[in-house]
């Protein structure tokens, strides 16, 4: 067999190599999700504190779900996360070490914020948990205030979060 033929074969060869070999999986970026906070300035006179409280987890853990699902991100548990575990309480510098000490790299937190009966705003910022300063973070709109429109906001907030914002490795 000449040079000239070795050469093509061997790179036929090799590639038909790769192509066989399983590819390494892509490694999954450990982010933490906090608890949502809450706050109602609609002004109704009707108390629904137990319903938006029952909606709040219902978010939070269905934004945790659709961030896990999408394979991009591995979502790491706080250990506060049956408790109050947001923002306000304990306070983001907290919730930075808990997800940093838990091996998240990154740390989501967020408002939600009703002004009436028919619009309502999520709000939220990804932090790195080294220095806690946002990647990213935004305000998204949504109408109603039923379980339906707050898990549409929730699955609208995961697909902008997943899309809009650069999860690469934090500076160590």
């Amino acid at each position: 067999m000449t040079m000239k033929m070795r050469v093509p074969l061997a790179a036929v060869l090799l590639a038909a190599v790769l192509a066989a070999s399983p590819a390494w999986p892509e490694q999954k970026v450990p982010v933490a999700v906090a608890n949502f906070d809450f706050l109602d300035t609609s002004g109704e006179p009707r108390d629904q504190k137990d319903v938006h409280d029952k909606r709040l987890t219902a978010l939070s853990d269905y934004l945790r779900q659709q961030l896990s699902e999408s394979g991009k991100l591995g979502i790491v548990d706080l250990p506060c996360q049956a408790a109050q575990c947001t923002a306000t309480d304990p306070g983001f510098a907290t919730l930075s070490e808990e997800a940093k000490r838990a091996g998240a790299h990154f740390l989501i937190i967020g408002v939600v914020k009703k002004t009436s009966t028919l619009i309502g705003w999520i709000e939220y910022s990804v932090l790195g948990v080294d220095d806690q300063r946002a990647i990213c973070g935004e305000l998204v709109t949504y109408r109603d205030d039923t379980d339906e429109s707050w898990r549409r906001a929730a699955r609208f907030s995961a697909g902008q979060i997943l899309n809009r914002c650069a999860f690469g490795n934090p500076a160590r």
